[in-house]
């Protein structure tokens, strides 16, 4: 008599564990950076070189460019990745890297923070961004500096709790994922592109 073969799973009906655990482990490493007063990581020498790339190539465009530069390249760089992996319909990379974005937030918030203490030790000694920017748009009082910072870390630790629920939402079954979010796609057609083609 012949064994039949077991009958292959459907990957349609199967949670994505791997998908689960990165969510899950960057959910925790998310509320670790969050309550620390510096979230420096080893991410950070990394958003390093992107902020100091965007002070060379935004230094031909006046003062307040240059020193706006630093913040807006390390916050382009995950965000276009981000977009570039939606449109590449790889969801998951591009949750990732949302994650990263978020990421961006924390150190810009405790780097915003130092306005006006100027504590925090700078690459080559130079002069705070923020201390320049602020003082430039009359915002170095101390309620705007803290109001500022506190608003850029809430948006961080925001956009990381997405990207975090966004990988938790890729890890459930697609047919799950259709009937969860599929009225609304009807209406918002791009939304799709958020969860699908399935990597």
């Amino acid at each position: 008599m012949r064994a039949c073969a077991p009958a292959s799973a459907d990957p349609t009906t199967e949670i994505h564990w791997m998908r689960l655990l990165a969510g899950t482990a960057l959910g925790a490493w998310s509320l670790a950076l969050a309550w620390r007063d510096n979230p420096w990581s080893f991410l950070d020498w990394i958003n390093l070189a992107f902020h100091e790339a965007g002070h060379l190539f935004l230094l031909p465009f006046g003062e307040t460019l240059h020193f706006l530069g630093g913040t807006v390249f390390q916050l382009l760089i995950p965000l276009g990745l981000t977009l570039h992996f939606l449109y590449r319909s790889s969801p998951f990379s591009a949750s990732c890297c949302f994650w990263w974005f978020g990421q961006n937030f924390l150190g810009i918030a405790t780097y915003m923070a130092d306005a006006r203490e100027l504590k925090l030790p700078l690459v080559g000694g130079g002069e705070n961004d923020w201390n320049f920017l602020l003082y430039e748009w009359g915002m170095l009082a101390e309620d705007s500096v803290r109001a500022l910072s506190t608003a850029t870390h809430a948006a961080g630790v925001a956009c990381m709790a997405g990207a975090c629920f966004w990988m938790g939402f890729l890890a459930l079954p697609p047919a799950l994922q259709e009937s969860l979010a599929g009225p609304l796609a009807q209406r918002l057609p791009w939304l799709r592109k958020l969860y699908f083609p399935i990597e």
